[in-house]
């Protein structure tokens, strides 16, 4: 397959989309892998410094690792409502998570996995802290990279039923199809010239930065890769206006019509009123 073809692939034809999540992001005007890799982020959360949950403290929000330790499904007085509880220990101490109204995941967290987890600390009466409804990654499972926390993570806007976890995960699946030599749009001496990524480093780096990319650098969308990616829009922008003037300049112009001063006096003599200076410099 080409690259082209690949840009061109339906979004239907992604892992986790389907046809009917497929409308919901052509709803938005994504139809293709390449519509959708060209949606930015509208911001990003820096979820790369894990942080020992001894050291915790109300109010501050963390990326935690550790395993489960224990984990389970509770009702509450509220009929139909649940809670879902865990505890949480990474060798420096443990701490209680609870997910609102999401029974489900007693079937995916379970004793002994290894989890990392992204929120605001709670304190939960006088002596407990806890995690509410935090994002969560399992990371011994066959993704093989982290992408919803433990790192710099990107933050889309909800479409339709697809909310940004989903959308982070279907744009990861969307990279990792992108070939290694896939054409620039930009010269290479103006990209060379001007010292920026390639397309596909731009690209990579904008939906996934580095860990070491500054957060409020790239909330401003000024670090390299996303100033490359400005620079190539008002780039094809720019070539297409000049391609209409070379078409327009290129096109037979129609005959052109020489007003002359007797032309003008023709004019003036079948006019029943005096002219005003104004109609005058008109005709």
């Amino acid at each position: 397959m080409t690259a082209d073809e690949v840009l061109a692939t339906p979004l239907q034809f992604l892992k986790g989309v389907g046809p009917r999540r497929a409308a919901d992001l052509e709803n938005a005007g994504l139809v293709t892998l390449e519509d959708l890799l060209y949606r930015f982020p509208i911001r990003y959360e820096d979820r790369s410094r894990l942080q020992p949950i001894a050291t915790l403290k109300p109010g501050q929000t963390v990326s935690i690792a550790g395993r489960i330790l224990a984990a389970g499904l509770r009702s509450t007085r509220r009929p139909g409502f649940k809670i879902f509880e865990a505890a949480v220990d990474d060798g420096t101490g443990s701490l209680r998570v609870v997910w609102l109204n999401q029974p489900y995941l007693k079937d995916i967290i379970v004793r002994g996995l290894h989890v990392v987890l992204y929120g605001t600390i709670e304190m939960r009466g006088s002596v407990t802290m806890q995690l509410t409804n935090p994002p969560y990654e399992i990371i011994d499972d066959d993704e093989g990279e982290l992408i919803h926390t433990g790192r710099i993570v990107p933050v889309y806007e909800s479409t339709g039923t697809i909310k940004p976890k989903m959308q982070r995960r279907i744009v990861h699946d969307a990279l990792q199809r992108l070939p290694a030599d896939l054409p620039d749009q930009l010269p290479e001496d103006v990209r060379v010239r001007l010292g920026m990524p390639s397309r596909l480093a731009a690209l990579l780096a904008t939906h996934f930065p580095p860990d070491d990319a500054p957060i409020d650098a790239l909330n401003r969308f000024r670090t390299p890769a996303q100033q490359r990616l400005i620079f190539e829009e008002a780039f094809i922008f720019q070539m297409g206006v000049l391609a209409r003037r070379q078409t327009a300049a290129a096109e037979q112009k129609p005959i052109a019509i020489h007003v002359d001063a007797r032309i003008r006096e023709s004019a003036r003599a079948v006019l029943p009123f005096r002219l005003t200076t104004g109609q005058k410099v008109a005709l």
